[in-house]
């Protein structure tokens, strides 16, 4: 066999390694990072190269791998890069200031206890991300909470989950988000939260290794690491680590998050994290809305950050959109991608009080889909999408301002 078809054979070989869709992280100050998932990886030649513009750059494995869990190697892309490929893939590269912008949350299968979700028929999140990629986003933002499937399917829900992976492993992170997202994930670059189902006490270890963009620390489970600025152009992104929140204000947590946002150096930003600072979630039995999250509200005002106008949030099973004109940034709610939804908060709740200041613009819908934000020259247009891209809701924004219908 010639040198050639001896290394086109050792090339195919590498790609086979291949086992799911590559895609694009940004980091701090707008780093963009290329990664992939293969089956084994003994050595760095075993991951595949970026061919990025005229440059061949090698991939490396993030090591060491957990337990459980199938290698990912990953590429820094050089500013600037116009164009590049990975194992045939065309990677979505950021290009200047996003103009649109997709918004997802919440997106996994439940299973745990007694709520098992219908993973087989009923479960959106798929078609939901199919949508997404199809409206051709610049940016794709996940506000948090990837991994739903926690504890094993049920004999009598074979129906629902037969079959189905459970656990902080490769196949459940899998089954729940590098499948479904698929194509959502090669459509756009990515910024990814973190969520309260990653924190450290349940599935932390996939989010630090797959999708975290410092370096992976093996081990180690940080429950509060420090924002995440992300700038693309005039645009800027603030990444905010909620996902260690506790349902009674704690002094440490409440001093560390009020640090961190003090520490911000924002303007115009959008800060995205997973808790809601100024939301409402069902009560219990039929019991009014609460508010939340306490201690994120109490160390805002602490804090008392400027340059922030919206901020991104999940956690409720909703979406949520509440304005409290210029004395808070917009508090948006898309935690309806695909995990069983909440009910039980009103559609409009103008004049609400939430810890002290009134709602003057509202809209919830319990309804699964995906938010879409274009730019406009005033501003920005939110559209709310369901899973076949149908418009539920359209709002103006402008600032920290919202109208919708």
């Amino acid at each position: 066999m010639s040198k050639i078809a001896l290394a086109a054979l050792a090339a195919v070989l590498a790609h086979a390694q291949v086992i799911s869709t590559a895609w694009v992280e940004l980091g701090e100050g707008g780093q963009t990072i290329a990664r992939v998932v293969v089956n084994a990886v003994n050595a760095p030649a075993d991951c595949p190269s970026v061919e990025a513009d005229s440059k061949t750059i090698a991939m490396t494995p993030r090591l060491p791998v957990p337990d459980g869990f199938r290698p990912v190697c990953e590429a820094a892309i050089p500013p600037g890069t116009s164009a590049a490929r990975l194992n045939g893939q065309t990677l979505a590269l950021p290009h200047g200031e996003p103009s649109r912008i997709a918004v997802i949350g919440d997106t996994g299968c439940r299973i745990k206890g007694a709520e098992i979700q219908n993973c087989k028929s009923e479960w959106p999140f798929e078609k939901v991300a199919k949508v997404a990629a199809a409206a051709q986003p610049q940016l794709v933002i996940h506000v948090g909470d990837y991994l739903y499937r926690e504890d094993p399917c049920p004999a009598d829900a074979a129906k629902k989950c037969g079959g189905s992976p459970h656990g902080d492993n490769w196949e459940t992170w899998n089954a729940d988000f590098f499948e479904p997202a698929a194509k959502l994930l090669a459509s756009a670059p990515w910024a990814l939260s973190r969520g309260n189902h990653e924190d450290c006490t349940r599935a932390w270890r996939g989010w630090f290794y797959y999708l975290d963009t410092r370096q992976w620390k093996a081990g180690a489970c940080n429950p509060t690491p420090p924002p995440v600025s992300i700038r693309l152009g005039g645009f800027q992104l603030i990444e905010f680590d909620s996902s260690a929140v506790k349902s009674a204000v704690d002094p440490e947590q409440l001093r560390t998050y009020a640090a961190q946002l003090a520490s911000l150096h924002a303007r115009n930003a959008w800060l995205v994290d997973h808790h809601p600072f100024w939301a409402l979630r069902p009560g219990k039995s039929g019991a009014p809305p609460i508010a939340e999250t306490e201690v994120l509200q109490k160390a805002w005002d602490q804090a008392a950050p400027q340059g922030v106008d919206v901020v991104l949030s999940g956690h409720t099973h909703v979406f949520e959109l509440l304005g409290y004109g210029p004395q808070r940034p917009l508090q948006i709610v898309a935690g309806d991608a695909g995990t069983k939804l909440d009910t039980g908060v009103p559609h409009r709740v103008n004049g609400a009080d939430i810890y002290g200041i009134m709602v003057e613009e509202s809209e919830n819908e319990d309804e699964f889909g995906y938010t879409f934000l274009t730019k406009t020259t005033a501003g920005w247009t939110l559209s709310l999408r369901d899973p076949k891209s149908k418009q539920l809701l359209s709002c103006a924004i402008k600032d920290r301002t919202a109208q919708c219908k």
